[in-house]
C-alpha cells in the first residue's frame, strides 16, 4: 500500500508539473512574441541612451523585489499547508511599508541620478514616477505566492502575459508619440497596475492590514534566501549603476542591449524555475525522485537554451542590418562575446533550485559570492585596459564559479553532466554551422530569408537531437502525456 500511495503521489506531481510546464511554455511563447515585436519597434524609436535609463529602472525594480518581502515569499511557497490569513496579510503589509520607503527614496535620488549618470534634462522625474508606481506591486504579491504554492501555474502565467501586453502597448504607443524615456517609465507603471488587477481577479484573498512582526514567519530562512539574491543584484548592478559612472550613456546602452539579447535564451529556464522550485521542494526527502527531477530540469533548460543560442548566433547580425538599424551595430561585438554566458547559466539555474528546495541556501550564497568576486575583479583589471570589452571578459570569467557548482552537484546528486548533455552540444554546433553556411548563400538578407534560415537551424537541431537523444525525448513525451492523463506512464521509466 505505501508503494501504491507513493506512485499515486508521484503521478499527481507529474500531472501538475506537466500542466504547469505547458502553461509556462505557452506563457513564454506569447510573452516573448510580444516582447520581440514590441522590442523591435521600440528600438526603432529609442536611442541607446534610453536603453541605459531602462537598465537603471530594471535593476532598481529588482532591488525593490529583494527587500520587499525579505525572502518570505520563497519560504511561503515551500509550505505544504495552506497559508494562514495572518501570513497573507503580514506579507502584504510588509511590502506596502517597503514600497512607500522606496518611493520616497527614489524621489529624493532623482536629481542626483540625472546629474551623475549624464542623463539629458528631460529624464528628470522618470525615477520618481516609477518609484510611486511601486505602490501597486504589493497587491500582486500575495496572489502570486498563493498560485505558485498551489502549482496553479496556468493561472499564474496569465498574470505575466497580461503584464507584458500592458508594458508593450503603453511603451510602444508612447515611443511612437515621441515620449522617449517617459514611454518606458509609463510602460513599467502600466505593468505594475495590470499585474495587480489580474492577480486579484484570478486569486481572491482576505486583504487587510497586519503588522508583519506580529506574524510567525521563517525570517531566518527568508533572509538566507535573499542573501544569495543580494549578491546576484550586486553583480547585475555593475553595468547599469557602477559602469554608468565611467562610460557615457550611449556605451552603457550598447552593453545593455548586448547583454539583454545574449541572455534572451534564459527567459524560459527562469520561468520554469517557478515550476521546478515547488516541485523539487515536494520530493526533497526522496533521493531518487529528487535526482530524477534535477536531471530533467537541467535537460529542459539546456534543450531550449542551446537551440536559442544557435538561432541568435546566426541571425543577430543580419537582423541588426535589416531590421533594427545601424545605430545598434556597434553593440554586436559585445553581444557575440556575451552569448556563451547563457550556455553556462542554463544548467546552473536548475541546480540552484535543487539546492534551494533542499533548504540549503548557503550554496546559492557561496556561488553568488564567487560570481560577484570574479566579476568585480575582472572588471577592475580589464576595463581600464580594454574599455567596454573588459566588462565582456569579466562576465565570462564568472563561470569559473559555475563549473565549481556543477562539480559539487555531480557528486551530491550523482549526475554525469557530460553523459546527459553531450548530444545537445553536438546538435547545437551542427545547427549553428548549418545556419552560418546558409546565410553565406543568401546575400542581401530580408525577413523571409531570415525566417528560412531560422527554420533550417531549428530543423538541423531537431534532427540531431532525434538521432542522438531519441530515448530522452521519447521519455519526455510520455511523461507529458501521462501528466495530462492521456496515457499512463511506463513502469520504471526514468531520465538519466
Amino acid at each position: 500500500m505505501p508503494v501504491e500511495k507513493d506512485a499515486a503521489q508521484a503521478q499527481g506531481l507529474s500531472r501538475q508539473a506537466a500542466r504547469g510546464g505547458v502553461a509556462l511554455v505557452v506563457r513564454q511563447i506569447v510573452t516573448q512574441a510580444l516582447t520581440l515585436v514590441g522590442g523591435l519597434a521600440l528600438l526603432r524609436f529609442l536611442q541607446p541612451e534610453d536603453l541605459a535609463l531602462y537598465a537603471v529602472i530594471a535593476i532598481l525594480r529588482d532591488w525593490y523585489a529583494l527587500v520587499a518581502d525579505l525572502g518570505l515569499g520563497a519560504t511561503l511557497i515551500r509550505c505544504s499547508e495552506p497559508l494562514a490569513r495572518a501570513q497573507q496579510r503580514g506579507l502584504w503589509s510588509l511590502q506596502c511599508l517597503v514600497s512607500l520607503a522606496v518611493a520616497l527614496a527614489l524621489t529624493l535620488a532623482d536629481p542626483w541620478a540625472v546629474a551623475n549618470f549624464g542623463w539629458p534634462a528631460p529624464y528628470a522625474g522618470v525615477l520618481t514616477l516609477v518609484g510611486w508606481g511601486l505602490l501597486l506591486v504589493p497587491f500582486r504579491a500575495v496572489p502570486a505566492v498563493l498560485l505558485q504554492q498551489r502549482l496553479a501555474l496556468d493561472r499564474f502565467a496569465l498574470i505575466e502575459v497580461s503584464e507584458s501586453v500592458a508594458f508593450v502597448a503603453v511603451a510602444l504607443g508612447g515611443a511612437i508619440a515621441g515620449w522617449g524615456s517617459w514611454a518606458i517609465a509609463w510602460g513599467v507603471v502600466a505593468r505594475f497596475a495590470t499585474g495587480a488587477l489580474v492577480a486579484n481577479a484570478l486569486c481572491r484573498w482576505p486583504i487587510g492590514w497586519c503588522w508583519p512582526w506580529q506574524v510567525h514567519f521563517s525570517w531566518r530562512l527568508g533572509l538566507a534566501y535573499q542573501a544569495g539574491n543580494l549578491l546576484t543584484l550586486l553583480k547585475e548592478s555593475t553595468l547599469p549603476l557602477l559602469l554608468a559612472l565611467v562610460f557615457a550613456p550611449r556605451t552603457v546602452g550598447y552593453l545593455k542591449w548586448a547583454l539583454t539579447v545574449a541572455l534572451l535564451p534564459l527567459v524560459l529556464p527562469l520561468s520554469l524555475d517557478r515550476l521546478f522550485f515547488p516541485l523539487l521542494s515536494r520530493v526533497r526527502d526522496e533521493p531518487e525522485q529528487l535526482r530524477r527531477w534535477v536531471v530533467r530540469s537541467v535537460q529542459a533548460n539546456c534543450l531550449v537554451v542551446v537551440w536559442l543560442c544557435a538561432l541568435l548566433a546566426v541571425l543577430a547580425e543580419p537582423l541588426v542590418r535589416s531590421v533594427l538599424g545601424s545605430q545598434w551595430q556597434p553593440a554586436l561585438p559585445y553581444f557575440y562575446g556575451l552569448l556563451p554566458t547563457s550556455l553556462a547559466f542554463a544548467p546552473v539555474f536548475a541546480l540552484i533550485q535543487a539546492y534551494q528546495a533542499q533548504g540549503r541556501p548557503q550554496v546559492n550564497f557561496a556561488l553568488n559570492c564567487g560570481w560577484l568576486g570574479l566579476l568585480w575583479l575582472g572588471t577592475w583589471l580589464a576595463v581600464p585596459a580594454i574599455g567596454p570589452m573588459g566588462f565582456v571578459a569579466a562576465s565570462l570569467a564568472v563561470h569559473i564559479a559555475s563549473l565549481a557548482l556543477m562539480a559539487m552537484a555531480a557528486r551530491d546528486f550523482r549526475i554525469n553532466f557530460l553523459r546527459e548533455l553531450w548530444p545537445l552540444a553536438v546538435a547545437g554546433t551542427l545547427a549553428t554551422l548549418a545556419g552560418f553556411a546558409l546565410t553565406r548563400l543568401l546575400s542581401l538578407p530580408d525577413l523571409p530569408r531570415l525566417a528560412l534560415v531560422g527554420v533550417a537551424v531549428s530543423t538541423v537541431y531537431a534532427a540531431g537531437l532525434w538521432l542522438l537523444w531519441r530515448n530522452v525525448l521519447e521519455q519526455g513525451v510520455l511523461a507529458l502525456r501521462a501528466g495530462f492523463g492521456t496515457e499512463p506512464p511506463e513502469a520504471g521509466s526514468s531520465v538519466g
